[in-house]
């Protein structure tokens, strides 16, 4: 289901490139005004690129192992979907964050956001499709939904 078609980085929704990317720079000049919704902000390539409900699929699916899931470690993604949760204030030492929908309870794709980075998230709105890109550190657990940190808005509405 998703394995590598010959001479092709491509697997069925994914978008694959081989290439190891750093985490999206915090250092950006954007802070004297808040962003409107046609601010583009330097963004890493993808690694991936795909649906929050495939990914989440991709971590909670039959038999699923710390292997299987490795290709995800330490690489940027890309990922669409219906907001379901979105929390633009900083809770304690929680980032704020935007949940993209995935099917079946305590699932989705969770973004947290730098503090330089809060402002991307006006631009978010919740029900609404949305294209959010972050980075996947190598603590990965099977069977839990993936956590993107670093994250930048890519589409908003």
């Amino acid at each position: 289901c998703s394995s590598l078609m010959p001479g092709s980085n491509q697997t069925a929704g994914v978008n694959n490139s081989n290439a190891t990317a750093p985490p999206p720079s915090n250092s950006g000049s954007n802070s004297s005004s808040p962003p409107s919704n046609s601010t583009t902000y330097k963004v890493e390539p993808a690694d991936f690129t795909m649906t929050s409900a495939e990914l989440d699929k991709e971590f909670h699916k039959e038999g699923v192992t710390d292997k299987d899931l490795e290709k995800y470690a330490n690489k940027n993604i890309a990922v669409s979907g219906r907001v379901s949760m979105l929390v633009t204030e900083k809770k304690g030492t929680v980032q704020p964050w935007v949940t993209l929908y995935a099917p079946g309870v305590l699932h989705g794709v969770s973004c947290y956001f730098d503090d330089a980075d809060v402002d991307q998230m006006k631009r978010l709105t919740m029900d609404k499709m949305a294209k959010v890109q972050g980075f996947q550190d190598d603590f990965i657990v099977p069977k839990v939904s993936p956590r993107l940190e670093h994250c930048q808005v890519l589409e908003g509405n």
